[in-house]
């Protein structure tokens, strides 16, 4: 509830800004396209620029990837930490223009979850719950951040929409998810897997990682590199 309410004042705020209402088609005059790739997962946008204060966006990142992070995971050694990004996330918000950065909000739509999945090597060791697992009995173990399909953003942009040609911009922001939940899953020896005393630790690591998470689980982070392209910008040159 709390995203929905800043998002609510962020649109209160466009339809202040500059004195817009709703426009009809034509007064948009500008377009801009572009490519995004980031924590959205790989994919592409359009931007209605309205004037040189507000620009209307719709992307869509239908490829997910898989990125490595065990450097960053603190994982002992023969095993990986693997981030997946989801694929088919949709956008569709307003930016406001602030001097040379850009205050954006709106809606995210996505039909897969993000996962994080931990790889073991030959005969590396797991704790899970109150027992120790050794591969081939466990080879990955998967978290999933489920929630609601539909979640409100707000993000800080660097780089203008208005602005003529092509120009390179980055956006930072938050997701704030609802009904969030964290869901592990396991591969492995399906004997193993299948024994209750399994079923029964992984349950048990699952209640301790959401409770390790705490609040974090409420949000997905926005981080988002891209190139525009803009077809009759409104004066400026340049993305920065």
């Amino acid at each position: 509830m709390h995203g929905r309410a800043i998002l609510a004042a962020f649109l209160g705020f466009v339809t202040m800004a500059g004195g817009i209402s709703p426009r009809p088609a034509s007064a948009i005059q500008d377009l801009a396209i572009a490519g995004r790739a980031g924590t959205l997962g790989l994919g592409a946008e359009v931007v209605l620029i309205a004037n040189d204060w507000v620009s209307l966006r719709g992307g869509a990142s239908l490829l997910g990837f898989d990125a490595d992070i065990t450097s960053v995971s603190g994982l002992e050694d023969n095993r990986t930490g693997t981030l997946g990004v989801p694929k088919s996330v949709y956008t569709f918000g307003a930016d406001i223009a602030v001097g040379n950065f850009r205050i954006g909000g709106g809606m995210l739509y996505k039909k897969h979850d993000p996962t994080y999945a931990i790889t073991l090597g030959s005969g590396a060791e797991i704790d899970i719950g109150a027992n120790t697992y050794t591969e081939p009995e466990v080879t990955q173990l998967t978290t999933t951040l489920v929630s609601e399909p539909w979640a409100p953003y707000v993000l800080l942009g660097f780089g203008q929409h208005a602005t003529r040609g092509v120009g390179i911009f980055l956006d930072v922001g938050v997701a704030f998810l609802e009904q969030s939940d964290l869901r592990m899953s396991a591969t492995g020896d399906r004997a193993v897997l299948d024994s209750q005393r399994f079923r029964e630790d992984l349950r048990a690591e699952e209640r301790s990682t959401l409770e390790d998470a705490g609040d974090l689980k409420n949000y997905w982070p926005i981080l988002n590199l891209g190139l525009q392209f803009a077809v009759g910008g409104r004066g400026r040159r340049g993305g920065w």
